[in-house]
């Protein structure tokens, strides 16, 4: 996994959601540049995996209004992303406590095609 392009790729996705999250994320691709440990750290915090207002609880968010079967794919990326990016950081040792919940549910819900 490139860290990088996830993150660019998450952000584009999350474009079209409204709020910050898109920005959020492309300061954390840009951080990366230049401070790796400190992108990590981000990436292993409340504001990526916490809950309400998390990043990965934009999986649950409503449909801004695309057809539904580009918001079909468009969700489906998104997780399978953020898949990829969990497995990442818990490959990497300590990880924020509530991956694993999202892990386990992004997971589930790709594989049910929900």
């Amino acid at each position: 996994m490139d860290l990088d392009d996830t993150l660019a790729r998450l952000a584009e996705l999350l474009a079209s959601h409204g709020g910050d999250s898109a920005d959020w994320l492309r300061a954390q691709q840009a951080l990366y540049a230049k401070d790796a440990a400190a992108c990590y750290a981000n990436l292993n915090s409340k504001r990526m995996w916490g809950g309400a207002g998390a990043i990965a609880n934009e999986a649950l968010a409503d449909n801004p209004g695309m057809p539904p079967a580009l918001w079909d794919r468009h969700i489906r990326e998104f997780r399978g992303l953020m898949i990829d990016l969990a497995e990442h950081l818990k490959a990497r040792g300590a990880h924020y406590p509530d991956i694993d919940f999202w892990l386990s549910a992004f997971s589930n819900w790709q594989q049910s095609g929900i």
